[in-house]
């Protein structure tokens, strides 16, 4: 076994202060594959370096030490396939969403193309606080929603695609073909033929399908050279990793590999299916990289955030070691940015990821919506870019506040016990037994809820199971109408402050959110309900998240934390949730939301209320030490289960039969 190497350089410039250090992460696992380090180790930061890696460094010599003990400290993760550019298409997400995943640098694989690049650069690149890198669409002008127009043979021109990135050399990293559907190998050829002018690697999409008149082992073989990055590895679109018949790793793709062709996840919402990933991994056959194809598909109901993704892989059998290495290293390596990045050398940048390794019982779901339960779940608990921290979960860089948490009774409803009469009604989806919480009808206690389409169609003490198609047992939680936040900032296209209301609203109960900037594209975008108006009374009790895209990031803003804070107030939960449902309604002139009624939209929240010791910072940027916390396990928009982190409405994989995305 090599012996971890301990790194003694002192960054010269922190030198000439009396404390050398800005920051101290004290007492982490430091896992650095760079430099061969797995183990017990502080780091320290200084100048928005490295400073220096070491065993015990005193706490005397740094202006602010922070206890990592029990955490894993590593590089920066790198995300080597996402879609940011929002003006591009819609399927595009913020890119600042991913630092509360740990992730420090991602490469937009090919939303621009040479003729809009610029655009994007200004728009969101130069903005962005996360680095943002990019491969080039071979199609000038980049994906497009009607995704017909990257047919456009005539638009992908090799010499100005390979122009553009020699005007911006340390940003544009590669070449990037997708969608193209039809017949022959033109868009391939053209990208490769981008890629060789212009000495960069190219990322291949999909896009093999029997009509195609391509194969996966000319394509591998034949097509891409070393260095090559094929995407979307583990999804089932005739891309053949694996023999269908046998289950073993197709003998052309272990003869890719030994020639240098490189294999990336590019999890999304058709790039991961369980059994796919099972088997190759089970065979040895890892991916080279741990990119996500982050987009509005993949970001909410999958999770395919990097962490995440690395949790799955270790639920089937991948050690941490090399999920970091996978994260870390070598998309650094495939786009020639080490080691400029992805190391904890002294003087390297100071991108890091402090990481929580938790044990117990999770769900994971993967591109075809069927389920994982694992034991492992790695989560992110700081997120530092060039030595600033950008994220801190638990309020570690903050005050401590005086307060007090204090928390009411929590309400308990018995289960009913008498049975009506049920006719021959068929429901689609029962929520069964849940504790429900409705201020706007009064009405509290344990009930059936049944939901039709995207109708709510009963409301009752008990209905019988066998008349759900699906049934889900909710006799754990709260349920509640789905939430309304009237002090939210969405407008995220053509502002910088704007956050994007799916993945801030629909993971937290809410599925109507109030902004009277919202614009129309915005509001098209969105799976939850945005109206564009904006509160019309003053109301006491109300309670919104004020969030925006900075305050997400510094405080965890959210409605969950607004009710949280609250909860830990001593307010009694019936009037939290009224807080969040009857009163925005009234506050905002629709007092047909915020309420469960019969024949009106399915918008459903599910809540547990954990209890326990927690850090959540308030309204005032302090640390709270808070006695419980509201987390939402489900959230049902216009009938839709949108929110699910307990896949309580999703079988698990193994039992769900055989499936596939084979066409």
């Amino acid at each position: 076994m090599r012996r971890a190497r301990t790194l003694l350089f002192v960054w010269p410039a922190a030198l000439a202060l009396g404390q050398p250090y800005d920051l101290l992460l004290k007492g982490g696992h430091v896992i650095d594959p760079a430099n061969n380090i797995d183990g017990i180790r502080d780091v320290a930061i200084a100048g928005g370096k490295i400073a220096r890696v070491a065993a015990d460094i005193p706490a005397s010599e740094t202006r602010r030490a922070v206890d990592v003990q029990r955490l894993y400290v590593t590089p920066g993760l790198i995300d080597l396939h996402t879609h940011v550019y929002l003006k591009g298409r819609a399927s595009t997400v913020v890119a600042d969403d991913v630092l509360p995943h740990g992730t420090t640098t991602i490469v937009d694989a090919g939303v621009s193309g040479w003729k809009n690049f610029d655009d994007f650069k200004a728009t969101i690149i130069d903005r962005a606080q996360v680095r943002i890198l990019a491969l080039l669409n071979i199609v000038g002008s980049g994906m497009n929603d009607d995704q017909s127009k990257e047919n456009n043979v005539a638009d992908m021109d090799p010499r100005a695609t390979a122009a553009k990135i020699s005007q911006y050399p340390s940003i544009l990293v590669g070449v990037k073909t997708a969608h193209f559907s039809l017949p022959g190998w033109a868009a391939v050829e053209h990208a490769i033929e981008a890629g060789r002018i212009a000495n960069k690697p190219v990322m291949l999409d999909s896009s093999i399908y029997s009509n195609s008149g391509r194969n996966t082992r000319d394509k591998v073989l034949k097509q891409m050279r070393p260095g090559d990055i094929h995407t979307h590895m583990f999804n089932d679109h005739q891309l053949e990793l694996l023999n269908r018949f046998t289950g073993k790793v197709q003998p052309w793709m272990w003869e890719a590999r030994k020639r240098g062709v490189l294999f990336d996840v590019g999890h999304g919402a058709g790039g991961f299916l369980w059994p796919v990933a099972q088997a190759a991994i089970s065979q040895g056959f890892l991916p080279d990289t741990i990119g996500t194809d982050l987009h509005p598909g993949s970001i909410v109901m999958l999770q395919a955030s990097v962490p995440n993704t690395i949790s799955k892989l270790m639920n089937l059998g991948m050690s941490l070691q090399d999920g970091i290495l996978r994260a870390t290293v070598n998309p650094a390596k495939a786009i020639g940015r080490y080691p400029e990045l992805a190391t904890l050398s002294a003087g390297a940048i100071a991108d890091v990821a402090v990481l929580e390794l938790d044990s117990g019982v999770f769900s994971f779901i993967d591109s075809m919506k069927k389920k994982l339960t694992g034991t492992k779940k790695l989560e992110c608990v700081m997120t530092l870019r060039d030595g600033k921290v950008l994220f801190d979960r638990d309020g570690r860089m903050v005050q401590a506040s005086s307060d007090t948490a204090r928390l009411a009774p929590l309400p308990t409803y018995s289960r009913e016990e008498s049975r009506a009469e049920e006719g021959s009604t068929i429901y689609d989806l029962v929520l069964k037994q849940g504790r429900v919480i409705d201020p706007g009808n009064k009405r509290y206690g344990r009930y059936d809820i049944a939901i039709n389409r995207n109708k709510i169609v009963k409301i009752a003490k008990w209905l019988p199971l066998a008349h759900a198609r699906l049934a889900v047992d909710a006799s754990e939680y709260y349920v509640t109408p789905g939430l309304i936040d009237v002090n939210a900032n969405v407008n995220f296209i053509d502002s910088t402050s704007g956050v994007q209301p799916d993945q801030h609203s629909l993971p937290y109960g809410v599925t109507t959110l109030a902004d009277p900037k919202a614009t129309q594209a915005v509001i098209r975008r969105s799976r939850t309900q945005v109206l564009p108006v904006g509160v019309q009374t003053r109301i006491n009790g109300l309670i919104s998240s004020g969030m925006n895209r900075q305050n997400v990031l510094a405080e965890q803003a959210s409605m969950t934390r607004a009710l949280s804070l609250r909860l830990n107030e001593g307010v009694p939960l019936t009037e939290v949730v009224e807080g969040a449902t009857v009163r925005p309604a009234r506050a905002i002139g629709r007092e047909d939301l915020g309420v469960l009624r019969e024949g009106a939209a399915a918008d459903i929240a599910m809540f547990e209320i954990q209890q326990g010791d927690f850090a959540l910072v308030d309204q005032n940027h302090r640390r709270l030490s808070a006695k419980a916390k509201i987390v939402c396990v489900m959230t049902i928009r216009n009938g839709d289960v949108v929110w699910d982190v307990h896949g309580l409405s999703i079988r698990e994989w193994t039992q769900a039969g055989r499936y596939t995305s084979y066409r």
